[in-house]
């Protein structure tokens, strides 16, 4: 019943545009593009996502969204031409269609062995293919069978026959297509959307698949191919231009041969794409079978937060990797012109009817500062990748904008959950109320790089800058030191009290500590770190981030050292220590301002504590702590999440 009520309808359609003079009829084919832009969200998401994976880093969000426009008043144009084909005689597509580079073809053919005309789904495609009937040459098209509106097949191949050009399909017309070029015919062929069994070639600044058959049977016969191309000029009138035969580069590697002919065709035609891009059909994901990815990391400017960006985008490298797929990380920096530009985003959370606008990156630039901006509106992403509130809505209005995978770490705020393709949550952020969101992912801490591969390789790298340490075979305390958060932060006297219960400890027992600061940890405590472990015996490797920030040092600190001592202001960092299968002692920060309701720092140690992961004590009995675990009577648990990371990146991909 629906193939039928379409069928009465394109015919119906057919009978009225014929009525009409040709500009009248195209100009209602502009309204019926314009329609479909506005009411066509899915397709019209399809289309700029892919103008802006082609041109992002050439035009603006707001020219992609005048292109995006276009393509669809040019295909409302080729939706009632190819209606009006079944009854254009000679003479008017003499009027309507003029030939560029004729001369090239007659030579083709004149070789006797068939031309293969290789082109793009650009212009209108099927005028081109009826044009053909002005060369006074037997002439067969190729086309993919449509098996789910088989009768709509039939009536578009009634219409292509016109004039008498024959009509093959995609497999079963192989025979035929190979009979017709040994009659000295020409058959055109399309060369895009080559699928998964296709070549992947560089198109516009990124691999896309590329139908390699043509190509491989004019190699194994020797038989000329011929680019050619259709554009609209002018409403009504097109121009076809044919090129000259494409010249092969033939070596002993058949396949190679292939690839390299493909490319100059593609070359060719990105000249046209990049011209006139509104004529090329942009309604399939041109890019859905490349064998590269972008994934894009929003960062907030907190380091906790991109190190557990950086660990979800290695699982998803690593899931990549596993379906022969390269990628690239791209890091952009998020910085809002105010606070009062970041409060007035978060409240656009609240609007879902954001989703049905267009180039939403453009609109950004009223709340980020224009360098952020603009290398956010160049970013070519296929994952997406967010930690902490202030970046939700950023992730929300690029991924939708590049029809992206987005995912998100820590509760996105007023941006809710379910616009996101995955959310991890640590166990301390979720609750029941969230379990019926499917594309939650609940960890027991936050996402890290910490495996037993990623710790010898930075131990590794640690003891080149130590060598000292290399055959230093004493009990090792790492001290791990923070520094000022949102709502915790670390008092002078309690690094006091730390220090010196370490150093009394380390001159007792004669072992070592290795100890590193961060850049959040305030110039007094790190001046008091400085002048009590500097150059002491029993503290061989001091790492002050703000003087050397050494990107192994928390890496390597774990992989050396046999009890970790963690500040608690970091639940980056004191996730990182619990994922090394090391003893973790953890001592906690002091809160901001007293409220009755826990702070999530607090409630998150305690749980690991309760769940035998941590060590959770007060920094007068750090000494105490750690002569239990040397003495083997205290002993935590690892945390393992990465089998989690990675098993949801699969699921993404």
């Amino acid at each position: 019943m629906k193939e039928f009520f379409l069928l009465s309808s394109i015919k119906t359609l057919s009978w009225i545009f014929h009525l009409l003079p040709i500009r009248a009829a195209l100009f209602f084919g502009k309204a019926i593009g314009i329609l479909a832009y506005y009411f066509s969200l899915k397709a019209r998401t399809t289309v700029y996502a892919n103008l802006r994976m082609g041109f992002a880093q050439t035009k603006s969000p707001y020219e992609l969204k005048r292109i995006t426009k276009d393509v669809f008043k040019n295909y409302g144009q080729n939706f009632v031409e190819i209606l009006r084909m079944s009854k254009q005689d000679k003479e008017t597509l003499k009027t309507l269609i003029r030939f560029e580079g004729e001369e090239h073809l007659r030579n083709s053919i004149a070789n006797g062995r068939g031309t293969i005309l290789l082109a793009m789904h650009f212009g209108n495609w099927e005028m081109a293919n009826i044009s053909a009937s002005l060369l006074n040459h037997p002439y067969k098209v190729m086309v993919k069978a449509q098996e789910k509106y088989s009768f709509l097949q039939k009536l578009l191949n009634s219409y292509r026959s016109f004039g008498g050009l024959g009509v093959l399909s995609r497999g079963m017309g192989t025979r035929d297509l190979i009979k017709a070029l040994r009659n000295n015919e020409m058959v055109g062929i399309v060369v895009d959307q080559g699928g998964k069994d296709g070549i992947n070639i560089p198109f516009l600044g990124r691999n896309a698949s590329f139908a390699d058959g043509a190509v491989r049977l004019s190699l194994k016969g020797n038989i000329p191919i011929c680019f050619s191309m259709i554009i609209r000029e002018k409403e009504c009138f097109h121009r076809v231009i044919f090129h000259k035969p494409i010249e092969f580069t033939r070596t002993d590697d058949f396949d190679a041969d292939v690839k390299n002919c493909l490319k100059k065709i593609v070359e060719i035609a990105e000249e046209y794409i990049k011209r006139y891009p509104e004529q090329y059909m942009w309604f399939y994901k041109v890019w859905k079978y490349s064998d590269e990815a972008n994934i894009a990391i929003l960062d907030d400017g907190r380091t906790g937060h991109l190190r557990q960006s950086e660990t979800v985008a290695a699982m998803i490298q690593k899931a990549l990797r596993e379906r022969e797929k390269q990628s690239s990380i791209e890091v952009v920096q998020i910085v809002f012109k105010s606070r009062i530009s970041r409060v007035v985003f978060s409240v656009l959370g609240f609007f879902p009817l954001l989703r049905i606008f267009t180039a939403r990156v453009g609109f950004l630039r009223h709340f980020l500062t224009q360098e952020t901006y603009n290398h956010l509106k160049t970013v070519k992403a296929d994952f997406v990748i967010s930690c902490g509130s202030m970046t939700a809505g950023v992730n929300r209005f690029l991924s939708l904008d590049s029809r992206a995978k987005s995912i998100h770490i820590l509760r996105p705020a007023t941006w809710g959950y379910h616009g996101f393709d995955a959310v991890f949550l640590p166990y301390h952020d979720f609750s029941y109320r969230l379990s019926r969101y499917r594309n939650i992912t609940q960890t027991i801490a936050a996402p890290n790089l910490i495996n037993e591969d990623y710790l010898n390789k930075q131990k590794g790298r640690l003891l080149e800058r130590y060598p000292d340490l290399k055959n230093n075979q004493k009990f090792k305390i790492g001290l791990l030191i923070g520094g000022d958060a949102k709502d915790v932060y670390l008092s002078e006297d309690q690094i006091k009290t730390l220090i010196y219960q370490i150093r009394d400890f380390c001159l007792e027992h004669n072992v070592d500590v290795l100890c590193s600061t961060s850049r959040r940890t305030p110039v007094k405590i790190e001046e008091f770190i400085c002048n009590e472990l500097k150059n002491k015996d029993y503290c061989p490797a001091l790492i002050l981030a703000n003087e050397h920030n050494i990107p192994e040092a928390i890496g390597g600190i774990l992989g050396l050292c046999d009890a970790i001592v963690v500040s608690g202001d970091s639940i980056s960092m004191v996730s990182e220590a619990a994922s090394s299968g090391k003893t973790v002692i953890i001592f906690p920060a002091i809160l901001k301002e007293k409220t009755s309701q826990e702070n999530k720092h607090q409630e998150f140690i305690e749980g690991l504590h309760k769940e035998g992961f941590v060590i959770y004590t007060q920094t007068n009995t750090i000494g105490e702590s750690i002569f239990d675990v040397m003495k083997g009577i205290l002993k935590t648990k690892k945390i393992n999440d990465q089998d989690i990371v990675f098993a949801t990146a699969r699921h993404i991909i």
